[in-house]
């Protein structure tokens, strides 16, 4: 399981008559990213963040300081005017656990001095437009919902919310549905977007019961389950490219043969007699042996009848039906937890892979250490990932690190186990197990 805090983007209800009084004062483009942001009158920040989703977009989300001066310097300090704006930033639903509105990971931050501060009410985020005793304007600072002191204005930021997507480590991660699945007799249609870093080997998207209908990669080349002899299954004519985001689908009816699409572009036809549609009964022996159905979907990994051909990379908007408006569609917008839903409600139990944003970066809240400060009561469990930064001053010659675990149960005889520690280091950037500068792997009873 994944140690995940970024969940769907936050919506709060508000009042349609606070909404009709709050105005867009001014539309800018940030010519940095040519994303579109509207300033609004001055409200609470519920109300801004029930305006923004209705102008279809979130309270801005700062993903580094040179949008952060942008915003200041377009919005706070403008024609002679000085304002104090929202952001997208809130912890009101769990105290210190930073959400933005839109859902994207909290991991650029320009606390002003002291914030945030210990108010229990105190949940909302605005950039200051002047001081504020030691706050320094153009910093952060936390305010509850509505302020009556001073007005606070909401930034507004076109754009779809937050797209997090699963990441499969090629070894053991996948994602088992057992649910019932659309029925589909005469045709069916598989398609996911894939980014893959290696497409060597057979590495499976999807596939259903023992040794049923199903999608993957071989070599790079698309690959439809068609029956028990992967070497006989149809393959395309193409490969996919490596570390791109790749639509793959594939179409087969029983009546009319099918076809490979990479991209939407047609990758090869499926001759009438590759074109069955197994039903993933074929009674493997792992399956007899094991006494079990076999009868789930699995994303990630071949069926029930073999625990093998991992996939390795990205996944997101897995789709399987029949085009009869039934759809299985696995779009895994949860970001966070062990349990993913498609689009009929149905659940899948995810084991090992990653929740992440499109780019591979790691969905967790980032913690600061400090120099010389012991940061205590991190819960965690075995598999669970936390991701800390440093700020490192300059001509620093030498950083140590010291992580302890304790988990004691006295009433066992063996009351404690070695703990593994995989520390990924990286520089100015967001590390993970497949990018990063710097690994560091150990094994205690007690830490490292």
């Amino acid at each position: 399981m994944m140690l995940l805090v970024i969940a769907s983007p936050i919506v709060t209800p508000s009042s349609a008559e606070d909404l009709d009084e709050i105005e867009v004062l001014q539309t800018a483009v940030n010519p940095a990213n040519n994303h579109t942001y509207h300033l609004l009158s001055a409200s609470s920040w519920s109300d801004a963040a029930s305006v923004a989703r209705s102008l279809d977009g979130f309270l801005v989300t700062i993903d580094d300081a040179e949008e952060d001066q942008w915003l200041f310097d377009t919005f706070a300090v403008n024609n002679d005017t000085t304002r104090h704006l929202w952001t997208g930033l809130s912890d009101s639903q769990n105290e210190g656990d930073f959400r933005w509105h839109d859902g994207t990971p909290f991991l650029y931050r320009n606390w002003g001095d002291g914030q945030p501060g210990d108010g229990d009410d105190e949940d909302y985020i605005h950039i200051t437009g002047t001081n504020m005793g030691s706050i320094e304007p153009a910093s952060w600072n936390d305010l509850e919902n509505d302020p009556q002191y001073f007005p606070v204005y909401g930034v507004v930021e076109i754009g779809e919310g937050a797209d997090y997507n699963l990441k499969f480590d090629g070894e053991d991660d996948f994602v088992i549905i057992d649910e019932t699945m659309p029925e589909i007799a005469e045709q069916i249609v598989i398609e996911a977007w894939v980014n893959m870093p290696d497409t060597d080997g057979i590495q499976f998207i999807t596939m259903y019961g023992d040794y049923g209908w199903g999608l993957y990669l071989n070599d790079g080349y698309l690959a439809y389950s068609n029956e028990y002899s992967m070497s006989q299954n149809p393959t395309s004519n193409m490969p996919i490219q490596e570390n791109v985001w790749t639509h793959v689908k594939v179409i087969v009816s029983t009546a009319y043969a099918g076809e490979f699409f990479i991209d939407n572009q047609s990758a090869g036809l499926i001759d009438i007699n590759k074109s069955q549609i197994p039903a993933g009964d074929f009674g493997s022996n792992d399956c007899f042996q094991s006494g079990d159905d076999c009868d789930e979907l699995y994303i990630g990994r071949m069926g029930a009848g073999c625990d093998c051909n991992y996939f390795q990379g990205m996944l997101d908007d897995v789709r399987i039906g029949n085009n009869a408006g039934n759809d299985s569609l696995w779009t895994f917008s949860e970001g966070e937890g062990e349990i993913t839903n498609d689009s009929q409600g149905r659940t899948g139990e995810i084991h090992g892979a990653s929740w992440v944003m499109p780019d591979g970066t790691i969905i967790a809240q980032a913690v600061e250490l400090e120099n010389d400060e012991y940061l205590s009561n991190i819960e965690a469990s075995a598999g669970d990932t936390l991701l800390f930064f440093i700020e490192i001053p300059e001509n620093t010659q030498f950083i140590s690190l010291t992580m302890y675990s304790f988990d004691f149960d006295f009433e066992d005889e063996d009351y404690y186990e070695n703990v593994e520690f995989e520390i990924y280091i990286s520089m100015n950037e967001i590390p993970s197990e497949w990018d990063h500068d710097y690994e560091i792997e150990t094994y205690d009873s007690f830490g490292l």
